[in-house]
């Protein structure tokens, strides 16, 4: 019966996280994801560097390193709506199922979800299991600096087994974003406004007086 419920359990996760990412329709992410064997696992055993000292929790999975890139300011004003996160994770198992959120939090208001990964496998401390997620702002997110927050969980569970986020690196916090439809140019109207010197009265006075000088003749012949 325990197998049974998280067999089913299970089957209700993998429906709900494409849902999830087809509700959060305000942006458009591709996924990227490396996963190593277990049998390359120990020519993958390399020493790591640059590794994540502070997280907010981390269980028996952690975050070993995260990198963001952004792009596409068309404007020029210091904000960009695109956004690329890559991060590799490790755990003190030998094998794990996650599935990761990303969420943005501006200066003010609420947290809110942008993306959620599928299903993937971190194997031991590889360091060729990392996932990367290139997502366009398309709408909704204001010209704001954001606090990005990444969370793993179980992907049998649902548990939360990992997060960092720009409380625990500053890399994460203060990120210039802005969505597509902000990073624009606005082209404005042009208007021709009309001005008359000397010359410009002077040809207007002999209209009139060509016009006063038909209407003479007209009524005069009439």
């Amino acid at each position: 019966m325990k197998n049974i419920r998280l067999g089913l359990l299970n089957c209700l996760l993998l429906a709900i996280i494409p849902l999830s990412s087809a509700i959060a329709n305000d942006s458009k992410s591709v996924e990227t994801f490396s996963t190593a064997a277990p049998a390359q696992l120990e020519a993958r055993q390399s020493s790591k560097l640059n590794s994540v000292v502070t997280q907010a929790y981390q269980s028996h999975v952690w975050f070993h390193s995260v990198d963001i890139y952004l792009s596409g300011d068309i404007n020029s004003n210091g904000y960009y709506h695109r956004l690329e996160v890559e991060f590799d994770a490790d755990t003190s198992l030998a094998y794990q199922q996650v599935f990761a959120e990303f969420t943005l939090l501006p200066t003010y208001g609420a947290e809110r979800l942008y993306y959620t990964s599928s299903v993937f496998e971190l194997f031991a401390e590889s360091s060729n299991d990392w996932l990367a997620v290139d997502t366009v702002l398309d709408q909704h997110f204001a010209a704001d600096d954001y606090l990005l927050t990444i969370r793993l969980f179980d992907a049998q569970t649902g548990y939360l087994l990992a997060e960092i986020s720009g409380f625990d690196d500053n890399s994460l916090d203060y990120i210039p974003l802005e969505d597509y439809g902000r990073d624009s140019y606005h082209e404005h109207s042009s208007s021709v406004e009309v001005s008359a010197g000397s010359t410009g009265i002077l040809a207007l006075l002999a209209l009139c007086l060509v016009l006063y000088q038909r209407l003479r003749l007209k009524i005069i012949r009439s």
